[in-house]
């Protein structure tokens, strides 16, 4: 049987000698195999800018939706602001927990950043730009969430009121948050013709779902049928920078919106007429009133959290029993879903 000499020159053997010095009690085959798992031989070094370009376009052609794509951007280019367009390869655990912890945001944007982050280092590590993701290192924050905020009875029958004449078509926008606890952005990507009026249904083609599957929604109370079929359908065709605007013009009519802009402007007038200048204050109605409205009115009246959850498109009912069960009562609940046109 051959053999197989390696023979070592004196030049060889003080650089042994040298490296057993520095770490005495070694076994040198560990290191070489140690070596030979943590140095990446052959891996393309990507930059972290042309990885971020890859990654958002990756994004785009994939169909994500554009608000998504957007708020990617955003994490990446922060993340490069302060750390540098390195090879994707050379950033660790600790600068990427150092990034995120250092940010001047709440800890639920905070929580989304590294979401981000986590995807978009995932996805250079199956492009073989990275030998693991680091992000999976960094803990999320806690996000400690507190009582949902909701519209009282009272101001949500104000904010119909107070638009179903002026503008019927916003009412109709308003109902399938306040009365379907649909999220603004997916009231945005609703077509006319996906409001079936003869089943009670809406239906959501996988194109427009986060998880692109086709999802189909009955069981949503009569009263937004009733502010649906009052709805111009013209109103669906309008942009999402037009449907916000709307919408804030419905909430300033119902005195649930009032803005500093709003508050200058009249004082402009009434100094000009030499009246008393106002003393309001800017309000605003809470974030997300109303999906949180519908869930916590639609959880009092029927008790039945997960009836709401499956409304809500909630993977399980824990949220809601955290969160909504027990801030409205049953007779709250009823006249709630007893705001209906005149």
């Amino acid at each position: 049987m051959g053999t197989r000499n390696h023979c070592l020159g004196p030049r060889q053997i003080a650089r042994f000698e040298q490296a057993a010095s520095l770490l005495p009690g070694v076994d040198p085959v560990d290191v070489y195999r140690f070596y030979i798992r943590h140095t990446r031989t052959g891996r393309k070094a990507v930059a972290f800018a042309d990885a971020s370009r890859s990654y958002l376009q990756m994004l785009v052609e994939t169909g994500r939706a554009v608000a998504y794509v957007s708020h990617a951007r955003k994490a990446l280019e922060d993340f490069a602001e302060e750390l540098g367009s390195r090879d994707v390869a050379d950033y660790d655990a600790e600068a990427i927990r150092g990034h995120l912890y250092g940010l001047n945001y709440s800890p639920v944007t905070i929580r989304h950043r590294r979401g981000h982050l986590l995807c978009a280092f995932a996805w250079w590590a199956e492009q073989g730009w990275i030998d693991a993701n680091p992000v999976e290192k960094v803990k999320r924050p806690n996000v400690v969430s507190g009582e949902p905020g909701i519209l009282p009875v009272a101001d949500m029958e104000r904010l119909f009121r107070a638009n179903e004449r002026v503008d019927p078509g916003i009412c109709g926008i308003l109902a399938l948050g306040a009365f379907a606890g649909m999220r603004t952005s997916a009231i945005g990507r609703l077509d006319f013709e996906e409001l079936d009026f003869g089943q009670r249904g809406i239906l959501t083609p996988a194109c427009k779902t986060k998880k692109r599957r086709r999802q189909w929604i009955e069981g949503l109370p009569e009263n937004l049928w009733k502010w649906l079929e009052r709805t111009p359908p013209e109103i669906f065709a309008l942009d999402g920078r037009q449907l916000l605007h709307r919408r804030a013009e419905a909430f300033k009519r119902a005195g649930l919106l009032i803005e500093a802009d709003d508050i200058a402007y009249e004082n402009r007038k009434r100094e000009a007429r030499g009246e008393p200048l106002v003393t309001w204050q800017p309000t605003h109605p809470p974030k997300n009133c109303l999906r949180h409205s519908f869930a916590t009115y639609h959880v009092a009246l029927h008790r039945d959290p997960g009836k709401t959850a499956l409304l809500l498109s909630h993977r399980n009912q824990q949220v809601l029993f955290q969160h909504y069960l027990g801030i409205a009562t049953s007779a709250e609940a009823e006249k709630y879903f007893r705001i209906l046109p005149r």
